[in-house]
């Protein structure tokens, strides 16, 4: 009985290392968090865009004669530095996914594949026609091995899939929209910025139109003080919601995948302890 268990899983196991749907389903995964970090990286190069105008922007307003200078830039300076290191672990993110794209090609090489066959012969040989234990733990010691490289990385894949789904999906999801919003707002801001400073270099105004910008101007200043509430707020969410996608992909594309990796690093240390089944 024992045998013919053994000879099941044998035989159960090459069917499934043989088997496409795993490969397409860890091939899903990985490119789908794949395109989630190319879209929050070009975000985060977006993001760097409106803040560098911003940064170049200053607006001289001169309500009766007073002048009062307004430069956005220098609100959202803090987090300017924080937005290009996370441009950079974006890029680091999307090169992991890349190689992890890469392991899984190798997963499914066809060489692996006949290798686990014959190895999975052998070990049923082994086990039904020999009588020296020790072959018969040779034998299955390869054929484990070579099936732990076969399933190490739809395993992870499919892991980590299911742990960002549980885990990650909301607050990604969330912070990704709350960082759209906070780019947009900076770009109207921008754009309202610059068209007042090009009003205010304009010398050919008549006298009424003189009149009137200064009116307009006046308003510009009682309002200014709701433009940097406006700097400020988009700069706080940037920082927030930076942090916490760095922290998604933190976990999606290194943290996960080590612990994974010590995972299969014991298994494999077992693997090499298999005794005669």
């Amino acid at each position: 009985m024992r045998r013919i268990v053994f000879a099941v899983l044998i035989v159960t196991a090459t069917a499934l290392a043989w088997w496409p749907a795993l490969q397409a389903e860890g091939n899903a995964t990985i490119e789908s968090a794949f395109k989630r970090a190319l879209v929050t990286w070009a975000l985060a190069r977006g993001l760097n865009g409106v803040i560098s105008v911003a940064q170049g922007t200053e607006v001289a307003i001169q309500p009766a004669g007073v002048g009062v200078n307004f430069a956005p830039g220098e609100i959202l300076d803090p987090v300017n530095d924080l937005v290009e290191r996370f441009s950079w672990i974006m890029m680091l993110a999307t090169s992991s996914l890349g190689v992890q794209q890469i392991l899984l090609a190798m997963s499914a090489w066809q060489g692996l594949l006949v290798a686990i066959t014959v190895a999975a012969g052998v070990a049923l040989i082994a086990q039904w026609l020999t009588k020296t234990p020790r072959m018969v733990e040779v034998s299955v010691r390869l054929f484990l091995f070579l099936l732990l490289l076969r399933f190490m990385m739809p395993g992870i894949a499919l892991s980590n899939q299911w742990l960002y789904d549980t885990f990650l999906d909301a607050e990604y999801q969330q912070a990704n929209a709350e960082l759209a919003n906070a780019e947009e707002q900076i770009s109207e801001l921008n754009d309202a910025a610059q068209d007042r400073g090009a009003s205010d270099d304009d010398e050919e105004l008549s006298t009424l139109q003189k009149a009137r910008e200064l009116v307009q101007q006046i308003g510009n200043s009682v309002s200014i003080e709701k433009r940097m509430d406006s700097y400020t707020a988009a700069a706080e969410r940037i920082s927030e919601n930076t942090v916490r996608l760095i922290v998604v992909f933190l976990m999606q594309t290194v943290v996960f995948p080590l612990v994974f990796l010590f995972i299969v690093i014991g298994v494999l240390k077992r693997v090499m302890n298999v005794r005669q089944l």
